[in-house]
């Protein structure tokens, strides 16, 4: 009886220990589907799924319902505006100030004159896990930044992969 005990401890111990690392890969695979389908809803412009998939309410992040909307509509503009193919999911290790798990989406970086818009990204947060689960997200963000200086446009073939 008491060998049976200790089998089943070892086995939950093994278990225990590639455990961490498979939780990690889980999240991260949720966190990117999540991810993949708020981009969906962006180029297909439908905010109704992009509602959908907004897991937090909307008080919280100091959003109104015609806010988000009007969020939405900008981010559809400036993605489709920029995007050739669909951009990578960076899926970071670091958090916002809320504990919310950081997620980056380049959607365009280049060269140009001074004043023109030089990068554009996506962020999205999700979590924190203890409110929320990733199969939402709980924020997200258009960053647009302009060049500082004039820098002359490079031919395409030199311009840096978002």
């Amino acid at each position: 009886m008491m060998k049976q005990y200790t089998c089943m401890f070892a086995a939950m111990m093994i278990a225990a220990c590639g455990s961490p690392e498979s939780q990690q890969a889980a999240v991260k695979n949720e966190i990117l589907e999540t991810s993949n389908a708020v981009l969906a809803t962006i180029e297909q412009e439908d905010y109704e799924s992009f509602r959908a998939l907004v897991g937090v309410p909307l008080e919280e992040i100091d959003m109104s319902e015609a806010s988000l909307n009007r969020k939405f509509r900008r981010i559809c503009e400036v993605y489709n505006e920029y995007v050739k193919e669909q951009p990578p999911v960076y899926i970071t290790d670091s958090v916002s100030t809320y504990n919310k798990r950081v997620v980056f989406v380049p959607v365009y970086s280049g060269r140009g004159l001074k004043g023109s818009v030089g990068q554009v990204r996506l962020m999205l947060l999700f979590g924190p896990e203890s409110h929320y689960k990733y199969d939402k997200i709980s924020g997200i963000a258009l960053h647009v930044f302009n060049h500082e200086m004039n820098d002359l446009p490079l031919p395409d073939g030199e311009i840096p992969a978002p």
